[in-house]
């Protein structure tokens, strides 16, 4: 392999970065780097990893480690590094989820946990709803003193998994409870690993993986040779067991870490992250601050408003600059829309997109619609009603698809569910994408050598034309044995379960898989409803030409032409809202515009809302009759 000197290095595939953004991509120290929305932060990471490696800086045969809150985050981070430094070099880089990161390594060290907290190696990962927390905390069954506590459900869920009121790892000997709390902490643990199979939340993984790191200095030794640079995307978002189990690793250590978010886009509070986090790490990592100062994603307009709203969230935040200086603002390209009751209110949001689609220059995924909260009860109160009155399909990300338990947002972004609709692209002739390339990309696991890749394609495409034979067959028949969950089964049993396994860690729980599948089935089953070709069925699957509605906690990393905020009352907020929490969620959703945003409201107060109304009045977004 042929290296390149650092200072003859230049960014891949023509992208431009300014100097400051350069000097990030080269910097030798952790740094922790705020950037405002749109300032290209998952492709500035994408960059510092091609300098490293194509330089040689990150010694072969080291490795990157990085981090990413989301799993499709982290997918779109090892894509875009492959695609920049190709599959050789691309094999040093390793990018996972926190939750990812953290059972792969319970999974291959557990032996070096304490018997008393030691699971099982078929444990499954549970994920407790509101119901499995009550319960417990109604019925904990403690030994004296603690026999008579309860605990409510918030109790529970905030402290199931680690003592103590800040994320640290277990002694190697079972603790005597100090506190009723600890108590309950106790139980929990013990209660699920007396389970058959043993059950352990992502938190509680965590918590091991912490505690594995802590007592044994050789694994941490380890990974410390391992990796000599990590990436933490999204960081803002970290809560406290990830960053506790990250502290753990590399607090201290060689290895330099850089850091990348945003505290104005804090989303995670609810799960225990905190504006203090940049400052936390910047002091336990000795890291430099840096704020980079560019928007490359929305015109002048919007960056204004963005720069308005930041400045009232966080008075000392920089001022940032936008990039596409030469782009036309549209005449009309922000707004607050009122309207008279409700209905008219769906039914203008409606018509207005129709109108925008009609004229040719934008098709309906051009358009997202943000709520705050509930997008099920908006969309069955009437706002899928009015779109299909005007021909257009509305597509709800935050509805639960069949029994699955699994929102459609989260179900298209499952590898699993990735690889069963390419795979019936592959099967079925649909040329139009790449679909095959994918698909093999997706299944491939191997990094070695290219007669390694070359030997697993060739067993890839043996598996794919048995497949491929196995699904004409039943989508052929005609004795009435065809069913989108017999489809799916086929599909997974030829691609292989095993194979089909790796591609997520929480695969390894049967329970999960089947949930999976069963939601990837009556999604199908769904979009084949009235359609005539496979194509359309993919199509319809895929969101192609539907207008996408979604909460604002799920808009986080997502970008379209024209945003509209939908129902911005009080009656759509929650009673007790915050309204500092408030403005930082707004700000996501203002900041996800390219080119417009609108913010809509039919019958109902805003005396709740006045401070977000207030942040609109600041940056100068007017109050207009009608969408333009």
């Amino acid at each position: 392999m042929r290296f390149v000197a650092p200072d003859e290095w230049c960014p891949s595939d023509g992208i431009q970065l300014d100097q400051d953004s350069l000097d990030v991509v080269r910097s030798h120290v952790s740094q922790a780097v705020q950037a405002g929305p749109g300032a290209g932060k998952t492709e500035l990471l994408a960059q510092r990893a091609a300098f490293l490696l194509q330089t040689n800086t990150c010694t072969a045969p080291k490795k990157i480690l990085a981090i990413s809150f989301k799993r499709d985050a982290a997918k779109n981070l090892k894509e875009r590094v492959a695609k920049r430094v190709g599959p050789e070099l691309s094999g040093r880089f390793d990018s996972y989820t926190f939750d990812a990161f953290a059972k792969g390594l319970l999974d291959r060290f557990r032996e070096g946990l304490p018997d008393w907290i030691q699971p099982s190696r078929n444990y499954e990962v549970s994920f407790p709803d509101w119901k499995i927390w009550k319960e417990f905390g109604d019925r904990p069954n403690l030994v004296a003193p603690f026999d008579q506590e309860t605990f409510n459900q918030d109790t529970v869920k905030n402290g199931h998994a680690y003592l103590g009121r800040t994320p640290s790892p277990f002694p190697m000997n079972r603790p005597q409870p100090a506190s009723a709390v600890e108590a309950m902490t106790l139980g929990w643990w013990t209660n699920q690993l007396s389970r058959s199979p043993q059950t352990l939340t992502f938190d509680m993984v965590k918590t091991l993986a912490q505690t594995i790191i802590h007592l044994n200095p050789p694994i941490k030794r380890a990974f410390l040779n391992s990796y000599t640079h990590v990436f933490l995307d999204e960081f803002q978002d970290t809560t406290l067991p990830q960053y506790a189990m990250l502290k753990e690793i590399f607090c201290g250590s060689q290895s330099i870490l850089t850091a990348v978010g945003d505290n104005k886009q804090l989303i995670m509070t609810f799960a225990g992250a905190t504006s203090e986090r940049f400052r936390q790490f910047s002091t336990d990592f000795s890291a430099q601050n840096v704020a980079l100062a560019s928007n490359f994603r929305s015109n002048k307009r919007i960056v204004d408003i963005v720069n308005s709203m930041a400045k009232a969230i966080e008075p000392n935040s920089i001022t940032v600059n936008c990039s596409k200086t030469a782009d036309p603002i549209p005449t009309i390209s922000d707004g607050i829309v009122a309207f008279p009751s409700d209905d008219d209110e769906r039914k203008g949001l409606a018509e207005f997109i129709f109108r925008e689609i009609e004229n040719g220059s934008l098709n309906a995924n051009d358009f997202i619609v943000l709520v705050r909260q509930k997008a099920d009860d908006h969309e069955n109160d009437g706002l899928r009603a009015a779109f299909e009155k005007e021909g257009l399909v509305l597509r709800n990300e935050a509805r639960t698809i069949g029994e699955s338990g699994i929102s459609l947002q989260d179900l298209s972004s499952e590898p699993l569910a990735q690889a069963v609709v390419l795979f019936i692209q592959v099967a079925t002739g649909d040329r139009r994408y790449r679909a095959y390339l994918d698909l093999v990309q997706l299944m491939s696991t191997s990094h070695g050598s290219m007669s390694e890749r070359s030997a697993e394609q060739f067993g890839l495409e043996q598996i794919l034309r048995k497949a491929k034979k196995a699904f004409d067959e039943l989508a052929s028949s005609s004795d009435g044995s065809f069913s989108w969950d017999v489809l799916v089964n086929l599909i997974t049993t030829q691609l292989g379960e095993d194979k089909l396994r790796r591609l997520a860690q929480e695969y390894k729980n049967p329970e999960r898989v089947s949930k999976i599948k069963n939601g990837i089935a009556a999604f199908l089953a769904e979009c084949s409803e009235g359609a005539k070709t496979w194509q359309e069925v993919v199509d319809r699957y895929q969101g192609v030409n539907q207008v996408r509605l979604m909460t604002v906690h799920k808009s986080k990393g997502l970008e379209a032409h024209t945003i509209i905020f939908f129902s911005l009352k009080d009656s759509s907020f929650y009673y007790r809202a915050d309204m500092d929490e408030e403005a930082l969620a707004f700000f996501v959703a203002v900041s996800r515009a390219e080119q417009r945003v609108f913010f809509t409201r039919g019958h109902g107060g805003i005396v709740t809302l006045e401070p977000l109304y207030d942040l609109l009045t600041q940056a100068g977004v007017p109050n207009i009759l009608a969408f333009p």
